[in-house]
């Protein structure tokens, strides 16, 4: 059976002391069959609202987001509060982690720490205060979410067929969902080799027979080439996943990030999608 649904809306209640919140409702089974999933939005407002206008006709019923919702972009809390508008499942990512306190900032690069402290000279209380509180890793429906990967949910990368077979090796799930490359990608498991391959806007995969770690790619800033914003659908009752890529005003981001105080680099990467 899977473990229990941790929703936000209660505990985004309880923090902003709002209301009293019925929980029965969250522990009810729901025939969920399509889920938008979406990783690495990094307050990115625009790109996130142009994955959303796309997606709305797609039926989903639910988002999955595998964390990084804070640092490089220059707006976490008007994209957290956009989430909030649907029924959504949140991973934490290594920034998210960093802003709220719960991770040095070791392993982070100049360039990333610097962001990092930008972002949060802006970033609301309240929103810190729910990052403390989100689980490192999910299982929902028999799918295990993490922000990076089974062997380290909010830090270590999936970077090649090595590092994938390491994982398809520690987890006990048939599908692992992981995001943190920022590179839309699956790897499949068939036998004991590992199929790598990128993924292309509209291109369906099945995991109904072998065990496959599927990377929806950046929302925010993608790196794999393709600066267009990354995500995917996933269908529950067919056990397939479909890759997408959605343009957007880009130009508009950079601006905020120029007045933000973001460096040129940073600013620079959400165009070529590098």
């Amino acid at each position: 059976m899977d473990s229990f649904s941790f929703h936000l809306l209660p505990l985004y209640n309880r923090i902003c002391s709002k209301q009293t919140v019925d929980y029965h409702f969250i522990l009810q089974e729901r025939k969920l069959l399509k889920i938008l999933v979406l990783s690495d939005i990094h307050g990115n407002l625009e790109a996130l609202q142009a994955v959303l206008k796309e997606a709305k006709d797609l039926d989903w019923k639910e988002i999955w987001f595998l964390g990084d919702l804070c640092g490089y972009g220059p707006q976490p809390d008007a994209c957290f509060d956009l989430l909030m508008q649907h029924t959504i499942t949140f991973i934490p990512g290594n920034h998210d982690l960093y802003i709220c306190g719960r991770m040095k900032g070791d392993h982070f690069s100049n360039e990333s720490r610097k962001a990092l402290i930008i972002s949060r000279s802006f970033i609301s209380d309240k929103l810190v205060k729910l990052l403390k509180e989100l689980p490192a890793y999910q299982i929902k429906k028999g799918i295990e979410l993490v922000h990076a990967s089974p062997e380290g949910p909010s830090k270590i990368y999936i970077l090649n067929e090595m590092d994938a077979l390491k994982n398809f090796r520690i987890s006990r799930k048939k599908c692992v969902l992981f995001g943190h490359t920022h590179i839309q990608e699956y790897y499949r498991l068939e036998k004991s080799n590992v199929i790598s391959c990128r993924g292309e806007t509209g291109q369906k995969i099945s995991f109904k027979k072998s065990k496959i770690l599927i990377n929806p790619g950046s929302v925010g800033q993608p790196r794999d080439g393709d600066p267009r914003a990354a995500w995917g659908i996933l269908d529950l009752k067919h056990k397939e996943f479909t890759f997408y890529r959605t343009p957007y005003e880009y130009e508009v981001t950079q601006e905020k990030m120029k007045k933000a105080g973001f460096s040129d680099f940073l600013i620079d990467r959400i165009a070529k999608g590098v």
